[in-house]
């Protein structure tokens, strides 16, 4: 081959190739994405919970406990968890989770998460039973503090859901 045919050769491939990934692009960019599902939290659904989780991005599990359980004098339901993580060590967080007496109807469920030492400036999920109930982007330290009541749209400290 000479080099004219090797020249013309290249050209026509550029000019084949190069429709087809300009169109591949502007499928991709057009293609709309679905907005993330706006979770809102239904804290008076895992009233009876259990087992509370904190996981990572990814889903993985990174921090849990069991509910302990107990009855105010007013009749609100008080459940806290210390956390452990996934060898069983305690670490030093804990989920309370408040669920007001039917008769309080002007008091909503609360969630409250305090955790430390996680992974810095990281997105995590509290999980009660299955159920997604809060979001958490740790700060610098890899600290966090969610206070969260019945209802709320759950989004990270980013405002990001």
């Amino acid at each position: 081959m000479d080099s004219r045919t090797s020249h013309r050769m290249a050209i026509t491939l550029i000019a084949v190739l190069l429709p087809v990934v300009i169109a591949g692009f502007i499928v991709q960019a057009s293609v709309d994405l679905p907005p993330p599902e706006s979770v809102t939290a239904t804290l008076s659904q895992v009233a009876d919970g259990h087992l509370v989780e904190i996981r990572d991005s990814r889903g993985a599990v990174v921090l849990s406990g069991e509910f302990r359980s107990r009855v105010d004098s007013l009749g609100n339901t008080e459940k806290d968890a210390e956390l452990t993580d996934m060898q069983g060590r305690t670490v030093i967080g804990e989920v309370e989770l408040e669920i007001p007496a039917t008769a309080r109807d002007h008091r909503r469920p609360e969630l409250e998460v305090d955790v430390i030492h996680l992974q810095p400036r990281q997105s995590y999920t509290v999980v009660i039973d299955d159920r997604t109930v809060g979001r958490f982007t740790t700060d610098d330290r890899g600290s966090a503090d969610l206070e969260l009541q019945e209802g709320e749209v759950l989004t990270d400290a980013s405002g990001q859901l």
